[in-house]
């Protein structure tokens, strides 16, 4: 304290003295700082703020294209068991009960591959082959649309349960319908 008394040219120093002193050393302190922390801590920290947050931008982004591509292929899954079952014939239901849809090959094929290469787990294509290649009746949709709303993340509740009603066959009112009902005369007897 004698030398910083020297070098002021001061005898003595006062509470008064010393608390500026004081004063201006914390201040000096803290104008180093700030201009530490505004030039140097603040645009280093703004970068990684930023680097991050694109980061975040960029994983949401890719997240939500690859669950679109899931959903797309579980929805042309579900299309692609509908014509299936369509196309199929069953003990308990009479031939021309159903409007076959058409259906390719090459479609299916397609559907398996995007199936495989896009969804988290393997139900959506474990049920579908099931419906390709099992003997299934056409209330194996339901387990197909359940599993699809699991990979596509709607909720474990199964909404579809009625295996009684969960193929539409055939509708009265449409147009291929009525065009063979006009054809025999009234009746309906095949759909093609």
């Amino acid at each position: 304290m004698c030398e910083v008394l020297q070098i002021l040219g001061a005898k003595e120093m006062t509470i008064k003295d010393m608390a500026i002193i004081i004063g201006a050393v914390v201040g000096l302190g803290t104008l180093v700082q700030v201009i530490l922390y505004q030039f140097y801590a603040l645009p280093r920290f703004n970068k990684s703020l930023v680097e991050f947050e694109a980061n975040l931008r960029r994983e949401e982004y890719l997240n939500q294209k690859r669950w679109e591509i899931r959903r797309d292929a579980c929805l042309k899954a579900l299309d692609l068991a509908d014509a299936m079952i369509s196309n199929y014939q069953y003990e308990n239901v009479q031939d021309g009960a159903m409007v076959k849809s058409e259906i390719k090959t090459e479609d299916v094929r397609k559907c398996i591959n995007e199936l495989a290469c896009s969804c988290e787990q393997g139900e959506v294509l474990e049920q579908f082959k099931k419906i390709i290649f099992g003997k299934i009746t056409p209330a194996v949709i339901v387990d197909l649309r359940n599993a699809v709303r699991r990979e596509l993340e709607f909720g474990t509740e199964e909404i579809d349960m009625d295996r009684e009603r969960a193929f539409v066959g055939k509708i009265f009112c449409d147009p291929k319908v009525q065009k063979k009902k006009a054809k025999n005369g009234g009746s309906v007897e095949k759909v093609d």
